[in-house]
């Protein structure tokens, strides 16, 4: 990039060029001039393209990336079409704006502002020029003027000069000098305006040909005829206003001029030119149907090329025919539109056959025009298509280098910022290509300064550049650089637009394939844990379970052997007792001593008594019948002994056939059947309580219900320990435990396989 240090190493000095679209005509016919003053005096130009400073509408305010790079980078000057991205600013902002780029020598086009430098139109006249027209050649004087932004200093100054110069003055409609807000306010118009037929308007003026067209459209839509009912003019003569349908009467702008002029002007602020060219080359008016006039080719001046042509001479021969058809042929492949020869003064006899060979000239122009537009739409909508088809950014970028190369693009360079906000000091450069390689730095990128635009600064093999921004809703994504070659305007824009969607989807695309990726460690490490920790569960589950089994079968066979105690040793050892007492009561009876023979036998009850009780504890501590008989008479023994002791009625229904052969089975349904009976005895008050041994081809079935209270929802969690260790010994033994309690009674199922 050109500064001190490019002046050392002889590269050409790089000079911004600042405005708000490549693709409007009059800009772009602006930046054409400064391109080829730029290449006479042998410097380098970069387009800048953003939108409107200050802009209501969103996505203008967000293109506005490219400022922010030309306020940043190290350009030798800039020229800022002030007119233009100031739309939407007050003068003092505008000025405020300018003087933000600091020591930069800075040139402003279209408006004066103190101490900066600026080139623009003397635009006096124009304005007049069309009121004095409309008004004496065509009888208009009902007039609709349509104005640029309040406080526009061109759109007022145009406006001034056209309401002083028709007697009854004119309504004014606002807008914001586009084509699509004008042909909305002009058809709201039209739609409320509440005059008769004959009062209502007849000629509508814009302050630009873009608003001109606008008017059209609404006219047009409301089935008004142009010119026959309203005359319609605009300001600027674009290129586009000469195919406009009728084409369009206007006041012509040399806007080429102007941007020769304002790299010339800037180029001698820098020392790199002594000349200097004059300010402010004036308008003229150009005269074609939309006002009402007929088509006349003679009225059109020469479109603003800014070369001279020669007269033709005396006579037309057939060798100066042959030379004019050459010429025709040069404009064309230049592309030029060769009805700028049109100036050329011919001799009389041959002028007709003259301006036939040029009108053929103009429609094989416009011919080739079309054919190109056509394979500029087909390669974009190729390179469209390779877009959405690409979702990882080399194939994108790939795609990008390609497609350029088919537009006529010599160079591209696209680079993403490394960070978020207005000019981030470094981004990444992932796409170099030119006609000799292509280089694809992705996934990574090249690092360096935001500042050199590209790294190293842009290459000396081109003198001009297009730098548009890369931003897809509210991110700003980056910058792309072109080769500003194509003839095609409109390219760029749709170019920037695809690629920003292009690498969006694929930012999204890698970020949520980083995220899966991410998730996936995540979940890997977290299973990872998990199965650890559930590996450890489960060790410690099956340890404590074996505890458990273990402590289990102590107490059975602690209780066992207690039960068996009881009833081997301490049951005989009361029955003896009871038989010595029986035997005393007979001495004493027959030693005369009834009073103690008394004594002696109730000692003798009450010893057999104690001992059939202990006989009972025995029984249910250990269940002798359940090994000698089995289950069903050990429960049987356990319900007539229930029934003994309580005044409840128990009784016991039992399968036919009813069988358990496994002993462990049989203990722990024993058991279960025990511990729910001694609970519906303590605790049930229950009148009436039925045990059964329920059996079918599959399962065994105990089972033991009462028509008591039910169990209280709060016991169950405080006093359930009976039913956990209910619970586990079904669990021992692969059975399946329920319990179920209503207000009327409660019901304890086990439930095991054959």
């Amino acid at each position: 990039m050109r500064d001190d240090r490019g002046s050392k190493e002889g590269r050409a000095p790089v000079i911004g060029f600042l405005a708000a679209r490549f693709d409007e005509a009059y800009q772009n016919a602006v930046w054409r001039g400064a391109v080829d003053e730029a290449e006479r005096i042998g410097a380098a130009l970069v387009f800048f393209g953003g939108q409107r400073i200050g802009s209501p509408i969103g996505y203008e305010a967000l293109d506005n990336i490219a400022f922010d790079l030309a306020k940043h980078s190290q350009m030798a000057g800039l020229i800022v079409m002030s007119n233009v991205i100031g739309t939407y600013l007050s003068p003092e902002e505008q000025l405020e704006f300018l003087g933000s780029f600091g020591r930069m020598q800075v040139l402003s086009i279209g408006v004066d502002f103190p101490g900066i430098a600026s080139v623009r139109v003397d635009a006096s006249g124009g304005m007049e020029s069309i009121a004095q027209h409309l008004t004496r050649v065509h009888g208009r004087s009902r007039f609709l003027f349509l104005a640029g932004p309040k406080g526009h200093i061109e759109s007022e100054a145009r406006k001034a000069e056209f309401l002083r110069s028709v007697p009854e003055g004119a309504r004014v409609l606002y807008g914001d000098f586009t084509e699509e807000d004008a042909r909305a306010k002009v058809s709201r118009f039209l739609a409320e305006d509440g005059a008769p037929a004959d009062a209502r308007i007849d000629a509508v003026i814009a302050a630009n040909d873009l608003m001109a067209v606008g008017a059209m459209r609404a006219l047009a839509e409301r089935g008004i005829d142009v010119p026959r009912e309203v005359s319609v003019t605009g300001f600027d003569d674009t290129e586009d206003s000469r195919f406009t349908v009728p084409p369009l009467t206007t006041v012509r702008q040399p806007a080429a001029e102007l941007g020769r002029i304002a790299v010339a002007s800037i180029a001698t602020r820098l020392g790199l030119v002594s000349e200097n060219r004059a300010e402010h080359p004036r308008v003229s008016f150009v005269i074609r149907e939309s006002c009402g006039c007929p088509y006349a080719p003679e009225q059109e001046e020469a479109v603003d090329d800014g070369e001279a042509l020669e007269a033709a001479p005396a006579a037309l021969s057939l060798d100066t025919r042959a030379v004019l058809s050459s010429e025709v042929n040069r404009e064309i492949r230049a592309g030029r539109n060769p009805a700028r020869l049109r100036r050329r003064a011919f001799d009389p006899a041959f002028r007709e056959s003259a301006l036939l060979a040029i009108a053929e000239g103009e429609a094989r122009f416009l011919a080739s025009q079309r054919f190109a537009a056509e394979r500029r739409v087909s390669v974009l909508s190729e390179i469209e298509a390779s877009l959405v088809a690409s979702f990882g950014i080399e194939d994108i970028l790939k795609e990008i280098a390609r497609g350029t190369r088919e537009l006529g693009i010599s160079g591209c360079w696209l680079s993403l910022f490394e960070s978020r906000g207005l000019s981030p000091e470094w981004s990444k450069l992932f796409l170099a290509s030119d006609s000799q390689c292509t280089r694809i730095l992705a996934p990574y990128g090249l690092r360096f300064r935001t500042a050199e635009l590209v790294p190293g600064g842009l290459p000396s093999s081109w003198s001009y550049y297009v730098c548009e921004p890369l931003r897809f809703g509210d991110d700003r994504l980056g910058y792309l650089i072109c080769t500003a070659d194509s003839t095609d305007r409109r390219m760029y824009e749709a170019l920037r637009d695809q690629v920003s969607s292009a690498l969006k989807g694929a930012m999204l695309m890698a970020a949520e394939r980083d995220r899966e990726r991410n998730l996936e460690r995540m979940v890997r490490a977290r299973t990872l844990e998990l199965s650890t920790a559930n590996a450890l569960l489960l060790e410690e589950m099956a340890r404590r379970k074996g505890l458990e089994r273990e402590l289990l079968e102590i107490s059975n066979r602690i209780v066992g052997k207690i039960g068996q105690d009881i009833h081997d040793n301490i049951c005989q050892d009361i029955a003896g007792l009871g038989i010595m007492a029986a035997v005393l009561e007979g001495k004493l009876r027959r030693s005369g001593l009834s009073d103690a023979a008394v004594d002696a036998a109730e000692l003798a009850k009450g010893a057999g008594e104690t001992a059939a009780r202990a006989k009972g504890i025995a029984r249910g501590l250990y269940p002798a019948e359940l090994e000698a008989k089995g289950i069903v008479s050990a429960v049987e023994r356990l319900v007539q002994s229930a029934a003994e002791r309580n005044a409840i009625a128990v009784r016991l229904e039992v399968t036919t056939g009813f069988v358990v052969r496994d002993s462990e089975k049989a203990l722990q349904l024993y058991r279960i059947v025990q511990e729910a009976l001694s609970n519906s005895l303590r605790h049930s008050r229950a009148s009436e309580i039925r045990v059964g041994l329920y059996m079918d081809r599959e399962t065994v079935t105990a089972e033991v219900s009462d028509d008591g209270i039910g169990i209280p929802q709060g016991a169950r969690e405080e006093n359930g320990m009976g039913l956990h260790i209910l619970k586990y010994r079904a669990s021992v033994i692969g059975g399946e435990l329920r319990i179920r309690s209503k207000d009327r009674g409660t019901t304890v199922t086990c439930r095991v396989a054959r």
